[in-house]
This record gives structure tokens, sequence and C-alpha cells, in this order.
């Protein structure tokens, strides 16, 4: 089951995250980052949403940052996808944990090398040339969430009504991840912009 989450949409998205081997920590990072655990999970049928609720199957996954996030449970979605206990330092963890990143400490900096830099930069190729692409829900998920993050050579961009639609089955997730995404990012702004 391990290898089924070396190309889960939140470890992509890590790894899109780093910047110059620096983890991003602000706290829309870590929303995004919750939103891509929970679109993992709706991938692999662990989540499921009902008329008046979401399931959540809570058998461990073997995968550390999902079986965190879901393990105390919430009354809501949107309370897992804002105030769930998991953020990019877990992702981390988890990449160090597989040998996929490693850490390299130079004083009091920390700084992640990706060794997976060549499906790192793939993911950027492919996520820039959206046009005439045929997308797998996960890829158009992630293209989504990393885009509304500004993570992507194109600048930070809403999604597309063709690419939220090839996120077939975790399209209402997706669409729910980046509304709040792009919502805490434009307040991030007016707050900036206020306090200059």
């Amino acid at each position: 089951m391990e290898g089924d989450w070396n190309d889960a949409v939140s470890m992509r998205l890590a790894c899109l995250a780093l910047d110059k081997g620096r983890l991003t920590d602000d706290l829309v990072t870590a929303l995004a980052v919750r939103g891509a655990l929970l679109v993992d999970l709706a991938l692999r049928g662990r989540l499921t949403e009902t008329a008046d609720a979401v399931e959540v199957d809570h058998e461990p996954s073997g995968f550390a940052p999902a079986d965190k996030l879901i393990a105390g449970g919430a009354p809501s979605l949107t309370e897992l996808l804002t105030r769930g206990p998991v953020d990019q330092y877990d992702l981390a963890a988890e990449h160090l944990r597989r040998g996929s990143w490693t850490l390299k400490r130079r004083l009091f900096l920390r700084r992640y090398v990706d060794h997976q830099e060549d499906r790192t930069r793939r993911d950027e190729w492919a996520m820039k040339s959206r046009s005439g692409r045929e997308w797998t829900p996960p890829d158009a998920a992630l293209a989504a969430i990393a885009g509304v993050l500004g993570l992507l050579p194109t600048g930070r961009a809403l999604p597309t009504e063709s690419l939220l639609e090839a996120t077939g089955p975790v399209r209402g997730l997706v669409e729910l991840v980046v509304g709040e995404v792009n919502r805490r990012v434009v307040l991030g702004r007016a707050v900036r912009w206020a306090d200059a």
C-alpha cells in the first residue's frame, strides 16, 4: 500500500511547494495540503460524500499524514480542511521517511533536497501546458490546487471549467479546496495591503 501514496496529490503538491529547498511555512499552504490529502482519500474511496454527510473510512491507510488528518474526526469536511491537524511539515516528514527527500542543515537553516526532482519538473511542465491535454483526475486536482496557490510557472490562477471537469469524481471537493485557498490568499493580501 505504501507505494500507492508515492504519487499522491498531496506528496506531489509538497514537492511543488519547495522554494529552493525551503518549505513554505504559511497557513494557506497548510490548508492546501489538507485539501490535497482529502482529495487523495476521496480518490482512494476512503472519503465519500452522501446526501447529508461525509463518510470517512477510519481504518489505517499506512500513510501517516492521511491517518493523522482523519484520526480525530471532525464535524464537517470544511472543519477538516480548515482546522485539521496536518500541515506541510507532516508531508515533509513523510518524504524524509520514504527517502524521497533529505534534509540539509546549515547553521539555523533547514533545506530539503527533492530526490524526485525530475518528477516535480515534469509536474510543473505538464501543469504549465494546460490546453489540449488529457487530464487524469489526480493530475487535474493537483493543477487546480497548485495553480490557485501560485506554485506553477504560469503564476497564480483559478482553475478553468474544463480543468475542474477533468477532476471527475472529486470535483466538488476540489472546488471546496480551491475556493477556500483562494479566499485565504485574497484575505491575506488585503491584510498585508491594509498594514502597509
